[in-house]
């Protein structure tokens, strides 16, 4: 009786000891649970105060001029994190971005004709997507120019199809400019790709502007010459004009496109209106995504570039 008794005394024993254990561990499982949760919530609030300060260096943005970004997502965070906001004013200044070298590829021109503010494409004539991304632009409303290859002072660099060369004959230079304008549709004015060495002369320049004259094209000066002469050749013979403000992308790197825009900002601001150019490259195409709205949102109107000739 006396060992039954014990027996029992044992297991009653035994179980409190074993309750006592399990709740001593399940105290300690959540204890560590907590102390996770703490450590998150510090990692996070820490990671938002320095995000501007301290990216990782898998995010830091490259300085090269062959920096492509090829994902969207990434990139976006990259554009946000250097975006920068202005103060409001209080009068409308007006810029107008134009879009290069179009012709070549349809992915990045395809994002670029679907931004949400007016953008200016500018298209090499005879190349494979010449005419389709006119054709694209065209149902968005794009206003649509022929970006003319030009002969540059570099003899060594090829404009590409429908170049302007300074040794062709008169006949020559009216029948190229007019094929050109002829294989891109919907053109409204033209500007020059390359053509430092053409923009400084005069006498083909009235051959090029005589012909775009006669079919009531704008002209915009690319400026890839300091000695261009071609706005003042245009605005003499009574042709609609303008000239280029800022180059936004000379290099492929979003933090450098970003001091572009910023310019093309601060130009608008004392000037009244500015008119960037930028090429077809994935990189402009983001930085615009997110800093143009910022320039809209400050008071600063996007136009098409044929509300900026004169």
């Amino acid at each position: 009786m006396k060992k039954n008794y014990r027996l029992v005394i044992n297991i009653i024993s035994l179980g409190i000891i074993l309750l006592v254990a399990l709740g001593i561990y399940n105290l300690a499982i959540e204890s560590i649970k907590e102390e996770n949760n703490i450590q998150n919530i510090s990692a996070t609030s820490l990671s938002d105060i320095s995000e501007e300060k301290s990216q990782p260096e898998s995010k830091k943005i490259q300085k090269s001029k062959e920096v492509i970004y090829d994902s969207e997502q990434y990139t976006d965070y990259i554009v946000n994190d250097i975006a920068s906001s202005e103060k409001e004013i209080n009068f409308s200044p007006k810029v107008a971005f134009i879009i290069d070298d179009l012709g070549y590829e349809t992915n990045v021109a395809e994002k670029i004709i679907e931004l949400d503010f007016p953008v200016t494409l500018s298209i090499l004539p005879f190349l494979q997507y010449s005419e389709y991304i006119a054709e694209e632009g065209k149902k968005k409303n794009r206003e649509i120019m022929l970006h003319l290859p030009m002969e540059s002072n570099n003899s060594s660099v090829n404009p590409g199809p429908g170049a302007i060369r300074s040794y062709m004959p008169e006949e020559d230079i009216r029948q190229m400019v007019r094929d050109s304008i002829d294989s891109v549709p919907y053109i409204s004015g033209m500007n020059n790709h390359m053509g430092s060495k053409i923009t400084e002369d005069e006498k083909i320049m009235k051959i090029i502007l005589g012909e775009i004259k006669e079919i009531n094209l704008f002209f915009i000066d690319s400026r890839t010459s300091k000695n261009s002469i071609a706005y003042e050749i245009a605005q003499e013979m009574g042709i609609k004009t303008a000239k280029r403000s800022v180059f936004l992308d000379n290099e492929n790197d979003m933090d450098y496109i970003k001091g572009q825009i910023l310019e093309v900002q601060e130009i608008a601001l004392r000037e009244g209106e500015a008119i960037a150019i930028g090429h077809d490259r994935i990189n402009t195409y983001y930085v615009l995504k997110r800093m143009v709205p910022e320039l809209i949102g400050a008071g600063i109107e996007v136009v098409s570039v044929s509300e900026l000739i004169k």
